[in-house]
């Protein structure tokens, strides 16, 4: 799997190199890799999790945070297209959701790969409407009052300034890079099932929305609703990694009948 890529894009938790297949997963707006660390100890032993690790946080903390699609899809396609020696399922959470789609079509257009399944876990489909302005007009209190609103953020931490101070320039990038994502209605379809996990409580993420992301998808499309806000994945954690074991099983019965 190692590439001069992959070293600084990718972290890989796998509790054994021999797995049969990879979980790829990308944080949320203003999260690490580490956010995916316990995940290995409560899915199955034959599958790995590697983590994306974006610039400005985490072990790439001193690096600027990327504000653009550009400065994240191409070189972490180049990193993640070694993974695809066996099966792969590309998770993504949130703003992850948005990157993970861009990245299979990054990696079928510059490699000719395709990950066998896409979750995107409380993410707006990518011909959502967005503007980049409502976020240049974002204060910091502003800032603080999104997390405050969207949950999964302790309130001890929403009242650390210091964390706060590191937080918002990443965070703000992050949200940078959302609200600039093309709306191409004429993108091709992801050629890979896709999955959409839901917090039910979510009020960012409808799920007449959510429903939308089958636009997408080569065909095979489910939605899974789960206890909680828009960070269900960590509120439900056990719930969210029973169904992704679930889904896991079927892409690699999948892939064990297409080998004989």
């Amino acid at each position: 799997m190692q590439n001069s890529d992959s070293t600084a894009w990718l972290r890989d938790w796998s509790m054994d190199d021999q797995v049969e297949l990879r979980v790829l997963c990308l944080p949320p707006a203003g999260g690490s890799s580490r956010l995916y660390r316990r995940w290995p100890h409560l899915l199955p032993p034959h599958v790995g999790v590697v983590s994306v690790e974006l610039p400005g946080r985490g072990t790439r903390a001193d690096e600027p945070a990327a504000t653009t699609l550009e400065q994240i899809v191409p070189p972490l396609s180049r990193a993640a297209a070694g993974l695809l020696d066996r099966p792969l399922v590309v998770f993504g959470h949130s703003m992850g959701g948005a990157v993970g789609a861009e990245l299979v079509r990054e990696l079928r257009r510059s490699a000719g790969l395709v990950p066998d399944l896409l979750v995107a876990a409380g993410c707006e489909p990518p011909r959502s409407p967005r503007r980049k302005d409502d976020v240049d007009r974002l204060t910091d209190a502003g800032l603080r009052d999104f997390l405050a609103q969207a949950g999964g953020t302790p309130q001890e931490l929403l009242a650390n300034e210091e964390y706060l101070r590191m937080l918002m320039p990443v965070l703000r990038a992050d949200l940078t890079v959302l609200a600039g994502r093309p709306v191409a209605p004429q993108a091709p379809p992801l050629d890979c099932p896709v999955r959409v996990y839901l917090g039910a409580d979510d009020r960012s993420v409808s799920q007449e929305r959510a429903a939308r992301w089958q636009d997408e998808s080569d065909g095979d499309f489910q939605i899974r609703i789960f206890p909680g806000g828009h960070f269900f994945v960590q509120e439900s954690t056990d719930l969210v990694l029973a169904r992704l074991g679930q889904d896991v099983a079927q892409v690699l019965r999948r892939a064990r009948a297409a080998t004989g």
